[in-house]
């Protein structure tokens, strides 16, 4: 393959922030999870973080919409949660997953992590029907002659 066949995958630049402060909230969260293991073993610290991720991007957007940005950061947040209570704290010893057979050493049980996974879908489900409610509006916003000749108009050739 060269680089001719190589995919672009372009991220806009107005969703840049909100995608940022996802990560960071996680890494904050994850480097929490593993300094005080107990944090790992419920949710509500979890879903703390998913709201403040989309607050701190309710409170840095000046200008435009924010709740299409406070959802994206949100539902990142929480889909990358997930994925580290799925994935890469069972790898990290002192940790075992929520279906791992009784053990009789000293570790932290994980939380299930679907109830990440739940708020992820249901943020991003609100990210949708914004998306939809906006087109819509902008749509019916619109005039349907701005574009191309008005075939209403009957004009005489002589």
């Amino acid at each position: 393959m060269g680089l001719g066949s190589a995919v672009v995958f372009r991220v806009p630049a107005r969703i840049v922030p909100a995608l940022v402060t996802a990560v960071a909230a996680v890494a904050l969260w994850t480097a929490l999870a593993l300094a005080v293991p107990a944090v790992a073993a419920g949710n509500a610290v979890a879903v703390v973080v998913v709201v403040l991720a989309g607050l701190v991007v309710a409170a840095r957007r000046a200008v435009g919409r924010r709740l299409p940005l406070v959802l994206i950061a949100s539902a990142g947040s929480a889909l990358l949660i997930f994925a580290v209570i799925a994935w890469l704290l069972p790898a990290v010893p002192g940790f075992v997953s929520d279906n791992h057979p009784p053990i009789y050493t000293p570790v932290t049980r994980l939380v299930d992590p679907i109830g990440e996974l739940a708020l992820a879908v249901l943020l991003a489900t609100a990210f949708g029907l914004d998306r939809l409610r906006t087109r819509a509006r902008t749509r019916s916003a619109r005039s349907d002659y701005g574009e191309g000749p008005n075939q209403m108009v009957v004009e005489r050739d002589e």
